[in-house]
């Protein structure tokens, strides 16, 4: 009974202290120092930016948000979803179905029976990235979110009830001290004790705050290796993507060698002095500019040129200009 009656007068005087604090009434309120209210900051970014990460990261996932809900759903009903084909596999099926009503004899029909096939192994391909990054970077993120960040928003909430005990707790003993002369002895040192005790609480509660937000860096640190775990299986999603397409294209015989050409480099010249244009098929340029030679043998004394950053184009006298001997 005595301790239900001390927790509800506990209670009563953090509600109290809270409620002054709002008001602009509490003028003596315990300040966190400047790297503690960092650290806490710092936590608060921490979360916001995972949360978002894991939202992105399923949108990318999973583009469609109806299908988001449903996957979401079976998964709190315990339902596998992996069995459900997905939209390339759907592509893939549908493609079949038409090469068959077409006739896999024809050319057509049966190529669309090898796109099909094609396409339902890509399918299964993306099946493995989702599960690969859903496991190994969406998973220890909520785990994070759920776990470790629940705990830390719990110390968090503890430690502002033990600051605002121990703000009660002073504002009691500056009042029993104002009326020192009409109260004993006993009343003043109780609440002197108050004040110890709740100093006590609140330094204890403060320093296990600490450690649970020092405690971020090897999260952080964790979520790194799982960052390059998310990585690796978009890379080998890819390679055997590509590796499935260069095998369709082979039995399409569509394989071609792809010839080893390069562009002609363009012929390039500074100009010497500055030039208005005259006229509209003309090009105003200024000195030391570098341009690109278009056309110069057409007519003796003029050069169709192009500014490399404009891309604009025109004459201008071949004596404003000094070729560039390296380029052809």
């Amino acid at each position: 009974m005595n301790f239900n009656l001390k927790a509800a007068g506990a209670l009563l005087s953090r509600a109290k202290q809270f409620t002054e604090e709002k008001l602009g009434q509490a003028t003596d309120r315990t300040e966190y120092d400047e790297n503690f209210e960092q650290l806490l900051a710092k936590t608060d970014r921490i979360k916001q930016c995972t949360e978002r990460l894991i939202s992105h990261v399923e949108t990318v996932l999973q583009p469609n948000p109806n299908e988001r809900l449903e996957d979401f759903v079976l998964t709190k009903l315990d339902q596998k979803t992996t069995n459900k084909p997905n939209i390339i596999e759907q592509l893939g099926q549908c493609m079949n179905e038409a090469g068959n009503d077409f006739g896999s004899s024809t050319q057509y029909g049966s190529t669309l029976i090898k796109c099909g096939q094609m396409h339902q192994k890509l399918g299964h391909a993306y099946k493995d990235f989702i599960q690969s990054a859903a496991m190994g970077y969406m998973q220890p993120l909520k785990s994070f979110l759920e776990g470790e960040m629940k705990s830390i928003t719990k110390e968090r909430r503890t430690l502002e009830m033990k600051r605002l005990d121990l703000d009660a707790a002073r504002s009691k003993q500056k009042k029993n001290k104002m009326l020192n002369n009409n109260m004993s002895t006993t009343m003043v040192d109780s609440s002197d004790a108050d004040v110890r005790q709740a100093q006590a609480e609140f330094d204890r509660q403060y320093h296990i705050t600490q450690l649970a937000l020092d405690g971020l860096r090897n999260s952080q640190n964790h979520h790194l290796s799982c960052l390059y775990d998310l990585i690796e299986s978009e890379l080998q999603y890819h390679q055997k993507s590509v590796q499935i397409l260069e095998d369709l294209h082979k039995k399409m015989g569509l394989s071609k060698p792809v010839p080893n050409t390069t562009l002609p480099r363009l012929r390039t010249a500074i100009v010497k002095f500055d030039y208005d244009a005259s006229d509209s098929n003309e090009l105003s340029v200024l000195a030391k500019e570098i341009v690109n030679v278009i056309s110069d043998g057409d007519e003796p004394d003029w050069v169709t040129i192009e500014k490399t950053t404009t891309k604009q184009r025109g004459r201008i006298p071949r004596s404003y200009l000094q070729m560039d001997s390296s380029s052809s």
